[in-house]
């Protein structure tokens, strides 16, 4: 299955939905919104997304970690962006920009982490956490239920892909 390219006409929409999150008063309705503005099919779009969640006067922290664990990770590209972007800021995140608030820490670990389905992942995953293993805190048995949930989805795949795969085409 191949990609669509990414539109000018979808980006501007994109910052449409943006504007219109930005502009609501209604938590309910920033949630909606948020969702749907993680399904964008584009890498820059998507790290710009993930940055703002880093801004306290874009996105409330109660909301970041949603949108970095839940909205963004929506989608296969959405789950390679998250995972990157955690890895590249994980101190941060860790230590400063949600030290206070590290039982949420835990549902962003498992929201980024437990999609995974290929052993390339889940030793990238690994070899990342490993010697920061003592770092994670609550993180932990987030941690350790992803890796629990990666080791089931290969070994889903493994035994159904194949009638999956055959059953599409």
């Amino acid at each position: 299955m191949s990609q669509e390219p990414v539109t000018d006409q979808l980006k501007t929409d994109w910052e449409w939905l943006w504007g219109k999150y930005l502009a609501s008063p209604s938590a309910a309705e920033q949630q909606i919104l948020y969702y749907a503005l993680g399904l964008i099919q584009d890498n820059g779009t998507l790290i710009k997304f993930s940055k703002y969640c880093l801004n306290e006067t874009l996105v409330r922290p109660s909301d970041a970690l949603y949108i970095m664990g839940r909205s963004i990770t929506q989608t296969k590209l959405g789950r390679d962006v998250s995972l990157k972007f955690l890895m590249e800021n994980w101190t941060y995140l860790h230590e400063e920009r949600f030290a206070g608030a590290l039982f949420a820490v835990d549902a962003y670990v498992f929201g980024v982490l437990a999609k995974f389905s290929d052993q390339e992942s889940y030793d990238k995953i690994k070899d990342f956490f490993t010697p920061r293993y003592d770092t994670l805190g609550p993180g932990t048995a987030a941690y350790e239920s992803s890796l629990q949930s990666i080791q089931g989805n290969i070994a889903w795949l493994l035994k159904h892909g194949q009638a999956i795969r055959d059953y599409v085409e």
